[in-house]
């Protein structure tokens, strides 16, 4: 534990994160909650739908210690039926601009991997961008996230959404595929400007369950990118099919890799379940 600390603590300098003129430091750890303006997301308790119950469930989990709302309108779960950019937009309607009002020390990041959507959503007054498609959908994303100026989620993900999920390719180590994608990615992104980046190694997307388990275990190694780590593992098919149970009794397995990441130096946890991960937190965080 002690070496991945260390490890972690060698790149200090790229903890900062500007948004909207303001630095944030992203080695204090950040709980981002999920709001699924889906009605068919994997995990059925997060799907808010209706614009009062998506500012219920934002103020649940503001109170509870979210940092970031993460909002997205298109249901990635294997086998989901694509919805167009215009969809998603539909779908969101006011919503950005109204968080934003009634929640204004809260940040917003936008989950989409369409150009169109991400430009709406800055409109709005969103914060972050999040791809899980690393730009492979829609290549202008990347323009929208320079032109912008807004911090962009990067993720290792080999597919495109016509296989979002299953992995297509076997990796002779995922850890060195992970770093040769994202260096690759990281090197374009600034060569257009793009300087505010967060990683997310794409836990779910392109990989094998053993690779997903492979690359947490081997997670501390991505800091040599120098760029802050998000974690998505919430209630995903790395803990249900592991266990062989349903997302709906994945809490206590979700709590674990999330703990064993924290150890590994991610601070970024992108949750359905804010208190059980600001709980996490706590316990883990040095007074």
């Amino acid at each position: 534990m002690n070496q991945a600390m260390d490890l972690g603590a060698q790149f200090q300098s790229s903890r900062y994160v500007q948004i909207n003129g303001r630095l944030h430091d992203f080695a204090q750890p950040k709980i981002m909650g999920i709001l699924n303006m889906t009605p068919d997301s994997f995990y059925k308790e997060s799907r808010v739908p209706q614009q009062d119950s998506i500012l219920a469930a934002a103020q649940t989990m503001i109170e509870q210690g979210c940092h970031i709302l993460d909002i997205g309108a298109q249901s990635t779960r294997p086998g989901a039926e694509l919805v167009s950019a215009q969809e998603e937009i539909n779908r969101i309607g006011s919503i950005i601009s109204i968080l934003k009002k009634q929640f204004p020390t809260a940040l917003l990041s936008i989950d989409t991997f369409y150009a169109e959507v991400a430009q709406f959503a800055a409109a709005q007054g969103c914060d972050i961008i999040n791809d899980i498609s690393a730009g492979q959908q829609d290549p202008k994303i990347w323009e929208v996230a320079a032109s912008t100026k807004l911090p962009y989620v990067l993720t290792y993900n080999r597919n495109t959404t016509d296989n979002l999920s299953e992995s297509k390719t076997q990796f002779n180590s995922i850890l060195s595929d992970a770093l040769s994608f994202l260096s690759e990615k990281i090197a374009a992104l600034k060569e257009m400007g793009v300087v505010d980046i967060l990683i997310d190694p794409g836990f779910g997307f392109g990989k094998t369950l053993e690779e997903n388990h492979q690359l947490l275990q081997q997670l501390e190694h991505l800091h040599i990118l120098g760029y802050p780590l998000l974690i998505g593992v919430s209630r995903k098919s790395m803990i249900t099919k592991k266990l062989g149970i349903d997302a709906t009794d994945a809490l206590n397995g979700t709590t674990a890799l999330q703990t064993l990441a924290y150890t590994k130096g991610a601070r970024i946890f992108r949750v359905h379940d804010v208190a059980a991960a600001q709980q996490m937190i706590q316990l883990l965080e040095k007074e």
